[in-house]
Order: C-alpha cells, then sequence, then structure tokens
C-alpha cells in the first residue's frame, strides 16, 4: 500500500510540472470558433477611407507639358532624389491641416481624402499652370508593435492602410507566450490618447473598427500567466532538480 501511495503522489506532482509548464491550445491559435459568440460563414467589414489629418506626410509631385514651371512646384527633382530621405520629398501637415505650397502659400486639406486633397490642389495650381496633374501619396506612416512579439520596434508602411495582422506579421508574429486574446491598442485622437482591448482569437476581429490600424498606432501584446510563473518557479535548473528527486522517489518506491 505504501508503494503504491508514494508513486502515486510521485506521478501527480509529475504531471502537475508539466502542466504548469504548458502553454493553453486556445492561446496559441488566432481566430478560432471556440472564442466567437456568434460564428458565420462571412464576416463583414468597412474598410475606412483615410483622410489627412495633421502631422501627416504628403508626397506631392506636379506633373506638366511645361517641365521646367511644374518643377518649382513640385518637391521632387529627378536629379537629386537618389539620396534624399523621404521627409524632404514630401509636405507635412501643419497642426491646423495646411500644406504650405510653392507660390500658392496655405491649402487647407485638413479631413480630406487624397482624392479630394488632390483635386484642389489641382485647382489651386491651375491658376498658373495649364494641363497639370499632380500625384499624391501619404509617406512615412509608422506602427509600433511592443510586447510579446519576436522583433518589437516601430515600422513603416508604404500602404494606404495596414491591419491588425499585417501588423503583427512586421513584428515576425507573436510568440509562444504571447496572449492573442489581450492585445491592447493604443491610439492617439485630437486631444486624448485612449486604450482599446483587442481579442485577436475571435474571428468578429475583423469587423471591428480598430481592425485597420492608423499611423502611430501601437500595439502591444500582452504575455500569458504560464510565463510569469515559469520564470517564478521553473526554471531549467528547477526541473532538472525536481526530475532528479522524481526519478530517485519512483526508484525508491519500486523496490
Amino acid at each position: 500500500m505504501k508503494k503504491n501511495t508514494g508513486k502515486y503522489l510521485a506521478f501527480l506532482l509529475l504531471i502537475s510540472l508539466f502542466a504548469a509548464s504548458c502553454v493553453p491550445q486556445e492561446k496559441l491559435k488566432y481566430v478560432q470558433n471556440e472564442t466567437t459568440t456568434v460564428i458565420k460563414e462571412n464576416y463583414e467589414h468597412h474598410r475606412p477611407e483615410k483622410r489627412i489629418k495633421p502631422y501627416d506626410n504628403l508626397y506631392i509631385n506636379v506633373l506638366s507639358l511645361d517641365e521646367q514651371t511644374a518643377r518649382v512646384f513640385s518637391n521632387q527633382n529627378s536629379s537629386i532624389t537618389g539620396g534624399l530621405s523621404v521627409d524632404l520629398l514630401s509636405y507635412t501637415v501643419s497642426a491646423t491641416g495646411t500644406i504650405d505650397f510653392p507660390f500658392i502659400g496655405e491649402i487647407d486639406l485638413n479631413n480630406l481624402t487624397l482624392l479630394e486633397a488632390k483635386a484642389k490642389v489641382e485647382k489651386e495650381l491651375s491658376q498658373y499652370l495649364s494641363n497639370t496633374a499632380i500625384t499624391m501619396k501619404f509617406v512615412n506612416s509608422n506602427i509600433t508593435v511592443l510586447g510579446e512579439v519576436r522583433n518589437q520596434g516601430e515600422f513603416p508602411f508604404f500602404k494606404e492602410q495596414i491591419n491588425i495582422f499585417q501588423a503583427l506579421g512586421y513584428a515576425g508574429g507573436v510568440t509562444d507566450y504571447g496572449d492573442k486574446s489581450k492585445v491592447v491598442l493604443v491610439r492617439e485622437y485630437d486631444k486624448s490618447i485612449q486604450y482599446h482591448d483587442l481579442n485577436l482569437t475571435d474571428k468578429s476581429i475583423v469587423e471591428s473598427q480598430f481592425y485597420y490600424l492608423k499611423p502611430g498606432d501601437v500595439v502591444i501584446v500582452e504575455p500569458i500567466n504560464t510565463k510569469f510563473r515559469n520564470l517564478r518557479t521553473f526554471t531549467y535548473s528547477t526541473f532538472l532538480a525536481t526530475t532528479t528527486t522524481l526519478i530517485t522517489v519512483l526508484y525508491f518506491f519500486s523496490r
């Protein structure tokens, strides 16, 4: 009886130690049925159109049949662009939403889409140049990804918009100790900074208003509790010592 009791206790202790070191599967998987309240075949989302805000950077290039005159209005000089930073080839939108355009002066582009802003700048230019067109793009867009990801840092992106999964892809993905159900999005608004909790294991995340990120967003992946428990009590040396003890106990009670 004593032998059986000892074996049973030793076995339970061993199982408990391994269980403590395991990461629950539901913490490792993205979008799951198990964490979704209503499972659907199709999830709708409305992709918001990015609008120009203060401190955005806009690349604007003027195209015209009159090359010499067009160059005066353009912030691109094809003969010197090779080594220039994008900062020097873009217009920074002021705190009031305007850009200072050569010879024209301030043009208010606040809260306009790229198409709307492009049309407005072309209209202003038409007073000085005929048969002109411009190209306009957002530049210098960055997001920051921190926490339990393989490559923390600030990442530039050149698309008009990226979603939360693309941002995590830039950071190399979530580590095995990252809790995909506890992701924090830090977003700056006009006069405030707000924190939004996201659950990336829920399929309905694609319907969230925070699925698409904005320049300047910070994404933080929180660690699962297992990591803290392991760091406190289950180091590699502890595992070896415990295993040795268990083997000794099993050997003793097997005699």
